[in-house]
């Protein structure tokens, strides 16, 4: 088989994933990977995807309803808040996570947040404008990865939005040169790269959406090796969608995920 910038997806559990860890060290990881999201371009893609949700899905005065699946200490919801905020769009932004101290780290921040499962979401069908999940997906394969996106899907009014890593040998040893640099931290330099390995290639996503077809999908590329599914939702008399790849967003370069 030739070879390929494209690694092999791998499904190996991250560290962060298991029970029982240090507390410390845990908020330590949380600690660095704010700094992930500052300097390696997860705010800048994300704050695109809103000004798209704003322009195209809100036209009404009502309170924007987000949630966040996944979203660890609650960093990037306060961010959407505050986007939002300064745009005089009213919004109240929720957070999920399973783990405890992420769930306690996000409340510090004055943001809602639960305690729960992401495959099993404790909401009603379409109870959020927007549903997002940053860099979280790819902690999942299968039947699970398709769960995921079916609850997303489910409690989502208007559109969701799976921001994740475009997997590619060069994000991956760039992450592991950066966590060298970076931090001592040992759950990010073992759990970034190997996140890498776990992301996704756009046509692996748009496969992903086949089942569900309330949606209308688009996959959009940006820089510093970042993937976003997008999905909008179908309303009567609009006319089905096909899942489609959008051309690479080329602003921005030198990054990794």
């Amino acid at each position: 088989m030739a070879w390929s910038w494209t690694p092999v997806r791998r499904d190996d559990p991250e560290l962060m994933d298991r029970p029982g860890l240090p507390v410390s060290e845990v908020t330590h990881a949380y600690q660095v990977l704010q700094k992930v999201n500052r300097q390696l371009g997860n705010l800048r893609s994300l704050k695109t995807e809103m000004r798209r949700f704003l322009r195209e899905d809100c036209h009404d005065e009502e309170t924007i309803r987000l949630l966040d699946l996944g979203s660890g200490s609650g960093d990037l919801p306060l961010e959407l808040f505050r986007f939002l905020k300064d745009r005089n769009s009213p919004a109240t932004v929720l957070t999920l996570d399973r783990d405890p101290t992420a769930v306690r780290l996000s409340a510090t921040r004055s943001l809602l947040s639960v305690q729960g499962d992401a495959l099993r979401l404790p909401f009603v069908d379409e109870s959020f404008d927007l549903v997002t999940a940053i860099k979280f997906a790819h902690h999942f394969s299968g039947v699970a990865l398709r769960q995921l996106v079916a609850e997303m899907t489910r409690v989502a009014r208007r559109r969701v939005v799976v921001l994740d890593i475009r997997r590619h040998w060069l994000a991956y040893w760039g992450f592991r040169a950066w966590s060298q640099v970076f931090t001592r931290n040992r759950l990010v330099r073992h759990d970034g790269p190997l996140s890498v390995l776990r992301g996704f290639t756009a046509g692996e996503l748009i496969e992903l959406t086949s089942a569900f077809p309330k949606f209308s999908w688009t996959v959009r590329s940006y820089a510093g090796f970042q993937l976003a599914l997008v999905g909008r939702r179908i309303h009567e008399g609009s006319g089905a969608g096909l899942g489609r790849v959008d051309r690479p967003d080329k602003s921005g370069a030198g990054t990794f995920p």
